[in-house]
């Protein structure tokens, strides 16, 4: 099958709204393999003028639809937005994480509550209703964006990091539980990459990556591999501290990294 045939007609992109973000690239590549796309952001302008642009420069369908995917019941009034359009490809991408990055304890119980309902719950019911659409008809493809903090503590982004570890671990599960259905499920672990206007100046410039060649690697991998880890760098840092290091000493490193880099004291 193509692509376009086995993924299709419409992919949908949560977390898709900043023009610089990672959702927008994965829409923007999704595009030019011919798919219709369906933008979800809680930023709806944004959004929608991402879905103008994706319309404007490769020819398909767009739309956006403005949604908090952290309120209860959102999945119902998504599958309305979503209407008799065919969801053959699901990326969740959606993420938050307090910008103070506080620790733990802390930050109040509400917003450790909330990390969860965006991070986990949603991505967890974005994945059974669509995955279960993607079943009945015999395929389709799921991507998980988690992130190298799903595998090592990450002191200062500690509640972050558990719910990408929860993404990963419900991801690489699903892809075995899958396998014999059509539908490729790929889990990515990014790294830093330069979607933010100043978030990581505080880091060394040869950390981050763009994301055009994440996305490209995420979708080559797509039906081939279960985890992809983008990028050359990233792939031997977590060769290196999940083989060569032990567990205090990664996180003890990542610790000071992440101290200096928000500047912690």
């Amino acid at each position: 099958m193509t692509f376009e045939a086995k993924y299709g007609p419409w992919a949908l992109v949560t977390g898709a709204g900043r023009a610089e973000g990672l959702g927008f690239e994965f829409a923007n590549q999704l595009a030019a393999k011919g798919l219709d796309l369906i933008l979800v952001d809680i930023l709806s302008n944004e959004a929608e003028a991402r879905a103008s642009e994706i319309r404007n420069a490769h020819g398909v369908h767009a739309i956006s639809i403005g949604m908090d995917l952290g309120q209860k019941g959102f999945i119902e009034d998504l599958v309305g937005a979503v209407g008799d359009r065919e969801v053959g490809l699901l990326v969740c991408n959606h993420m938050y994480t307090p910008k103070d990055t506080p620790s733990v304890l802390d930050m109040e119980l509400a917003q450790l509550d909330a990390m969860i309902d965006i991070n986990a719950r949603a991505y967890t019911h974005l994945v059974h209703t669509f995955g279960n659409q993607m079943v009945s008809r015999g395929h389709g493809g799921i991507i998980l964006v988690t992130s190298g903090a799903g595998i090592i503590a990450t002191p200062y982004a500690t509640s972050y990091a558990a719910n990408k570890g929860y993404q990963r671990l419900l991801g690489e599960g699903l892809w075995y539980e899958l396998r014999d259905t059509g539908v490729d499920v790929t889990v990515v672990v990014a790294g830093m990459m330069n979607t933010q206007v100043d978030g990581l100046s505080g880091y060394p410039r040869y950390i981050i990556m763009e994301t055009e060649p994440v996305v490209q690697e995420v979708l080559e991998a797509l039906g081939k591999r279960v985890r992809v880890i983008p990028g050359p760098f990233n792939k031997s840092l977590m060769f290196v501290q999940n083989r060569l290091m032990s567990v205090k000493a990664v996180v003890n490193q990542l610790g000071g990294f992440m101290a200096k880099g928000l500047g912690k004291r």
